[in-house]
């Protein structure tokens, strides 16, 4: 009975100590093969013949000059759709 208490006990505390402190328990779930490793994503991104910018997964037909972004899933977020992309298709 003693063991199922301390077990609980353990269990409690690691449970408090994770919600309190969210970075630990990404590093411990990092450490542990419970997670697959980070994803990568590559996508593309250029201006059009109207000067918008693209943000694709696949690269712009020939001819066209273009940057390749990589981001890891766990680590870096998507760029924005730019401003004035936002207010032009809001007419």
């Amino acid at each position: 009975m003693k063991a199922i208490i301390v077990l609980f006990l353990v269990i409690a505390g690691l449970g408090i100590w994770f919600y309190v402190d969210p970075d630990a328990r990404r590093q411990w779930l990092a450490a542990t093969p419970l997670v697959s490793s980070a994803e990568m994503t590559t996508v593309y991104k250029w201006r059009d013949d109207k000067g918008n910018w693209q943000i694709t997964d696949t690269p712009p037909s020939d001819g066209i000059d273009f940057e390749t972004l990589t981001y890891q899933s766990d680590t870096n977020v998507m760029p924005l759709v730019p401003k004035d992309k936002l207010e032009s298709s809001q007419d």
